[in-house]
């Protein structure tokens, strides 16, 4: 019996995980800040490409002219004020926070001030926020409310944290990796079924680094076995979560070594350090060396806290609806992802619950990388002065000049470099079929519009240009077609892409024109 309680007092104590993960999400929520921060001014800033203040003005409009708040609809701390100083005043605020996380302060309450922050920014980015791994940043900063301590400090020693917590972090990492998986073999696209993917993966992903050129001009045999081996880990693993700690052991060990190699290979900005630090949640207290244990002052023979102790009752109230908004929420996804598959919760369920749900971005589902690009399209915009002359603009981190080789940017996003990639996927731009807001390409127009302003903060986001900015009046975009470059190709001429004009993306485009 004394056994017993001895081996029942240690069974799935996640103590370390409690100290590590808020500590570690507050660093992820940092390097996301400071990302964003170098580019806002660009991107959504007062004169950059889609003003945030802007749209904040057109809610202010609607909610007076409907005498009702949009808050509900778009929750930021920029519904009650905004201009370009404000919100790097916000954005300085909130990286002070994440070291005062970092050094064990307040933990509960900062992350949720560093949560609403982060949902400011996510609500009013626009299409330069709409990335998955931002929703999955909301989603697991979220759910460490109910894991971090809500004491004024903690530095060593802490509490075993609420079980629903851990669970929690468990169900988010377990969806996250088998959705992934299941829209990839589900959702019909050819070289994910027929195991040609890694084929086209390392040229085609958007911004690839060094690496990645290395990587691509592997043999054929190694690619599929790649492409086997990630399917196990996204498909299978998922279910060793909930097969006792030695699945869990192996399931960390899995995805965090995905993540390396995506690290390695490719520029996936904060993701793949996000994605790790969840795996790590995996990894009760007796996987962690005893030195670690010791500094932290754990104690492994303590007992449990018992099962009716309050500091449980939040995050076991927490399980039961998150697991249902969360079900509600793949339901959705995969009946858009997946062909022939038909939701199979109540509609009224969805109807209720699927649209507050989505304002937080906490609630989500996760299909990541659905689609393999087999060719890799290239916008390339020229600009002139005269309307004869263009030269090419180079952007700081995106292919362009053949020469360049692909950088390590990680874990830095350029979003403007990102959607970049995105944009070249579609037919073309067209002024007449954009112009409207809800177009995807609305945002490639006014950028377009912002470089012939002379905005400084837009072009603060590219490489220096050709002419002298006051002196620019046109810009047109190219598509072409790239390549890596044959390893010879590359010995002879240092090139690390070659390149194929297949037409024009959009016409020549200046104010003069405009304006006629």
């Amino acid at each position: 019996m004394n056994l017993f309680l001895r081996l029942e007092s240690q069974r799935g104590r996640y103590t370390v995980v409690r100290w590590f993960f808020p500590r570690l999400l507050a660093a992820i929520y940092l390097i996301a800040f400071i990302s964003w921060g170098v580019q806002y001014d660009g991107l959504v800033g007062e004169s950059g490409i889609l003003p945030a203040k802007r749209l904040m003005e057109n809610v202010h409009a609607y909610e007076a002219r409907e005498h009702q708040t949009l808050f509900w609809q778009m929750p930021s701390v920029f519904h009650w004020h905004y201009n370009d100083a404000f919100a790097h005043g916000i954005l300085t605020s909130c990286c002070v926070l994440c070291v005062l996380v970092m050094a064990g302060v307040a933990q509960g309450p900062l992350l949720a001030l560093l949560w609403f922050g982060y949902l400011s920014f996510a609500t009013t980015g626009d299409i330069f926020m709409g990335y998955q791994w931002d929703s999955l940043l909301l989603e697991a900063g979220f759910l460490a409310l109910f894991l971090a301590p809500w004491r004024l400090w903690v530095w060593r020693s802490t509490a075993e944290p609420p079980r629903g917590s851990v669970f929690l972090l468990h169900w988010l990492l377990f969806r996250l990796m088998f959705l992934s998986g299941l829209v990839k073999i589900g959702g019909g696209d050819l070289p994910w079924r027929d195991m040609t993917a890694m084929l086209y993966h390392y040229e085609t992903q958007p911004l690839p680094n060094g690496l990645s050129w290395f990587i691509h001009h592997a043999p054929r045999w190694f690619h599929v076995a790649g492409c086997w081996i990630m399917y196990g880990i996204e498909l299978g693993l998922p279910f060793a979560i909930f097969l006792g700690r030695w699945g869990r052991l192996v399931a960390a060990l899995g995805f965090t070594g995905l993540m390396v190699v995506i690290f390695a290979t490719g520029n996936y900005n904060f993701f793949n350090l996000l994605t790790a630090a969840l795996a790590l949640t995996l990894l009760d207290d007796r996987w962690w060396p005893k030195r670690m244990r010791a500094w932290l002052r754990i104690n492994a023979e303590a007992q449990r806290p018992a099962f009716k102790h309050r500091n449980q009752w939040p995050a076991l109230a927490a399980v039961l609806p998150v697991v249902l908004v969360t079900l509600l929420a793949a339901d959705s996804f995969m009946a858009g992802r997946i062909r022939d598959y038909k939701p199979l919760l109540p509609a009224m369920l969805h109807e209720k619950l699927d649209a507050p749900a989505a304002r937080t971005r906490s609630f989500n589902a996760y299909g990541l990388f659905q689609d393999m690009t087999e060719e890799r399209p290239e916008i390339i915009l020229e600009v002139s002065d005269d309307g004869a002359l263009f030269l090419p603009l180079e952007f700081k981190y995106k292919p362009g000049d053949p020469a360049h080789r692909p950088p390590f940017i990680a874990p830095h996003q350029p979003r403007l470099d990102w959607q970049m990639w995105f944009a070249a996927l579609y037919p073309g731009y067209d002024p007449q079929r954009d112009a409207s807001p809800g177009s995807p390409m609305h945002w490639f127009g006014q950028f377009c519009t912002a470089l012939l302003q002379h905005k400084q903060p837009v072009w603060d986001l590219l490489e220096p240009p050709p002419f002298p900015v006051e002196k620019i009046t046109h810009i047109r975009a190219r598509l072409y077609r790239y390549h890596f470059t044959q390893p010879e190709v590359r010995r002879a001429s240092g090139d690390w892409w070659e390149r194929e004009q297949v037409g024009s993306f959009s016409g020549t485009m200046s104010l003069k024109a405009r304006e006629r």
